[in-house]
């Protein structure tokens, strides 16, 4: 139920969360040229179940921290008994191993908590909109890109020099295992994954419960927290920004994964440029 100070007339419905904009397309309510049409309002059960239920989004953090519960202390065990010498010699092989069973325990979690690939798409907005929506993303990171760099620039006398996750993965090896298990973990699985959580999970139950703006600005406040890096939490909140006007543009998450995984492919890039030299 929405709270007085977003009390609407009856029949008609705020649609905010990306799988409120599935709720439109599917409906034909959007039209071609992005107008809505004022004689085919989805109904109210239709717009409450589009939103992202606090239920959902709570069973899919409690599905991941169990996997990666056992996930790792199950690794542990198997290399100590199977390949106790290699692992010996391999920890940065074994770090990457865990990088990728954490991102794997956060997507089955998510598969578990909005049901399956089907709910990943309609809940979560994963999903190919159009080639137009791709070039806003990707313009929208752009700019994204230069006015945080820009403004971390200028925070940096009082937050230190900017920390990059990416030279300290990359730094700790560069074997074929290691590079085969980190390259599309941190290109492709991460930016998927974390999109989905916040994006479409978090996002999604925020703006059912707050004005979008508000909605926005929190998931951003999260999602740079959550990345632990104090130098770049400015860069971070702003691509988190940019990311939240896309969603809400576009009604899709597959457009902020294509905005993150430009940006961490461009992260590895330049971390292995500055390593190099």
């Amino acid at each position: 139920m929405d709270s007085p100070a977003h009390h609407r007339p009856r029949g008609v419905a705020r649609l905010d969360s990306p799988a409120d904009h599935g709720v439109r397309r599917a409906r034909g309510i959007d039209s071609p040229a992005g107008h809505q049409l004022p004689d085919e309002q989805p109904t109210e059960k239709e717009v409450a179940r589009a939103r992202v239920p606090g239920r959902r989004l709570l069973l899919a953090i409690a599905v991941a921290a169990g996997a990666l519960g056992a996930a790792f202390p199950l690794t542990l065990i198997a290399l100590r008994i199977l390949a106790a010498t290699w692992a010996s010699a391999h920890s940065a092989d074994i770090r990457a191993a865990f990088l990728v069973e954490a991102y794997v325990a956060i997507l089955a979690g998510l598969l578990a908590g909005f049901g399956g690939p089907a709910g990943l798409v309609s809940r979560l907005g994963f999903r190919y909109t159009s080639l137009r929506d791709l070039g806003l993303a990707v313009s929208v990171w752009l700019l994204a890109l230069i006015v945080g760099s820009l403004v971390t620039a200028a925070l940096s006398p009082l937050l230190g020099r900017p920390e990059s996750n990416a030279v300290a993965l990359l730094r700790l090896a560069r074997d074929p295992l290691f590079v085969a298990l980190v390259l599309p973990t941190v290109t492709l699985l991460a930016p998927a994954t974390e999109e989905m959580l916040f994006r479409g999970g978090l996002l999604g139950w925020l703006s059912g419960r707050l004005p979008f703006p508000a909605a926005g600005l929190l998931t951003a406040v999260v999602f740079a927290g959550a990345h632990l890096l104090p130098t770049a939490f400015a860069y971070l909140f702003l691509f988190g920004v940019a990311a939240a006007f896309v969603v809400r543009r576009t009604g899709s998450t597959f457009n902020t994964f294509a905005m993150h995984a430009c940006q961490n492919t461009f992260a590895v890039l330049a971390a292995y440029a500055l390593l190099h030299s």
